[in-house]
């Protein structure tokens, strides 16, 4: 039996309909490509269920995610003592005073420069579990786990009192080191590591480069997975977790954009068309009140392909109102070139 998924903390997972989404697609075994892995919960389905899967996405971040649970088989994290006053430099501090005040108290980005100085010796995967678990970390430490909160919000939401007083939760977990977290979720971290004898791999490019990567090393594939951030959805995640990635200074330059309503048809329809020189299969995920609409999505398909198959399933999303709690649907449109 394989192993679990571990809690990531990632807005718009796909973990509740993962099994739904492997269970409508036309292959059972093979090659695919997760081309926006985002928190990799997709991909560690795909895993799970034996693909060779190759995990990509533009935010480093995920890109560590990718390594420690889907290119990883078989290294898992070990911890001594760490003693972080060792592993603190004025030097990383400046670097990341930016935060100071705006998503971490003084103290707190001070702890994370000692972090980040220890997470450059580890070597391998270790690293990257570990990266993991700091991403984990500084995400769970920032009230509705965004770091496009703001300071005065943070500030607010952290006073365990008056949370109490206001919601009866003191949401202490905000206030914990992030050592405490790392070492909390640590073992479920080095559990969710399994071989599923495959040679998995993890990418950190934009989606149009990696496609054309693998156009000029002929490598193609037998599904091409794709869940872009839509226009209309909670869709900035470079705002969201982007932090981590300066904090490492690993932000791409250039990426192709799927956040703008006015471009994101045509960013779409460049990527089917590249999509279709490594793939003869094609898995789209969105939602019933995507925007652009799923019509005038599948109006722009119908173009490159008329073999298109679409399920449906109703789906909460925790980041709706209740009001649209019951009016939305899962789709899963599967395209044959």
């Amino acid at each position: 039996m394989f192993s679990n998924y571990p809690t990531v903390n990632y807005i718009g997972n796909k973990l509740k309909v993962s099994q739904w989404i492997i269970d409508k697609l036309p292959i059972r075994k093979g090659k695919v490509l997760d081309l926006f892995c985002g928190g990799c919960s997709m991909s560690y389905k795909f895993k799970q269920h034996g693909f060779c899967v190759y995990a990509n996405d533009v935010l480093y971040s995920n890109f560590a995610l990718a390594k420690a649970l889907i290119e990883n088989h078989k290294e898992r994290l070990k911890l001594d003592n760490i003693e972080l006053e060792k592993f603190y430099n004025l030097k990383n501090y400046l670097s990341l005073q930016w935060m100071v005040n705006k998503l971490y108290f003084d103290y707190e980005v001070r702890e994370l420069v000692s972090l980040k100085n220890y997470s450059q010796q580890l070597k391998s995967y270790d690293k990257f579990i570990f990266l993991s678990l700091l991403r984990r970390a500084m995400i769970r430490k920032i009230p509705y786990s965004r770091m496009t909160m703001k300071w005065e919000e943070i500030v607010k939401f952290r006073d365990e009192e008056l949370s109490y007083q206001k919601y009866k939760r003191r949401r202490a977990y905000h206030n914990k080191p992030f050592l405490y977290h790392i070492n909390k979720e640590m073992q479920t971290y080095n559990l969710a590591v399994f071989d599923n004898q495959q040679k998995n791999k993890a990418f950190q490019m934009d989606c149009l480069q990696l496609i054309k990567k693998f156009e000029r090393d002929k490598e193609s594939f037998d599904l091409v997975y794709i869940d872009p951030p839509y226009p209309s959805t909670m869709n900035n995640y470079l705002g969201f977790y982007g932090g981590f990635d300066k904090v490492f200074e690993k932000e791409l330059s250039k990426i192709t954009d799927f956040t703008k309503k006015d471009s994101f048809l045509d960013n779409f329809v460049l990527l089917l068309n590249e999509c279709k020189k490594i793939s003869k299969v094609v898995a789209l995920s969105l939602n019933n009140k995507c925007t652009p609409s799923v019509k005038d999505i599948q109006s722009e398909i119908q173009k490159i392909s008329k073999n298109i198959m679409i399920f449906e399933k109703p789906h909460v999303y925790k980041v709706t109102g209740k009001n649209n709690k019951k009016i939305h649907k899962e789709l899963l449109m599967v395209i044959i070139f």
